[in-house]
């Protein structure tokens, strides 16, 4: 974990407690992913590079590719003020055709979160897939 000297372990924790929210938000669905996001809050997707809002990316994460699970390893974290920046590798198992197993999906996965009174909200996030998975 990397963070900046003026991090405090409570909000280092905080941005870990938000991860891992985002992580289960991933798999429950729609419902559960745009609360943990800003209203202005944009998602950089897909091979193309494609620029969503929160709605429509989350519901195109769940109609287009419906994720049973989800977790990420090696996350850094920096934190200046009240933004912080985090970075991952991302796995998901997901759902591309319904007559089919879920498909391993490996996203390298930049975030940035925002401090509100609600907790740390998604601001910006940059997802970069990697074909062939490894």
């Amino acid at each position: 974990m990397t963070t900046t000297p003026t991090a405090t372990t409570t909000a280092v924790q905080a941005i870990e407690e938000a991860e891992a929210a985002w992580l289960v938000a991933l798999v429950a669905g729609e419902e559960a992913l745009i609360p943990l996001m800003l209203p202005d809050s944009r998602v950089v997707h897909g091979p193309v590079g494609m620029v969503d809002d929160r709605e429509t990316w989350a519901h195109f994460h769940v109609t287009r590719r419906r994720s049973v699970s989800a977790k990420a390893t090696e996350l850094q974290i920096t934190v200046r003020g009240n933004t912080a920046v985090t970075t991952c590798f991302q796995e998901m198992h997901t759902v591309l055709d319904e007559s089919l197993p879920p498909f391993l999906m490996q996203e390298t996965v930049t975030r940035v979160w925002e401090e509100t009174p609600e907790g740390w909200r998604l601001a910006h996030m940059v997802m970069g897939r990697r074909f062939p998975p490894i």
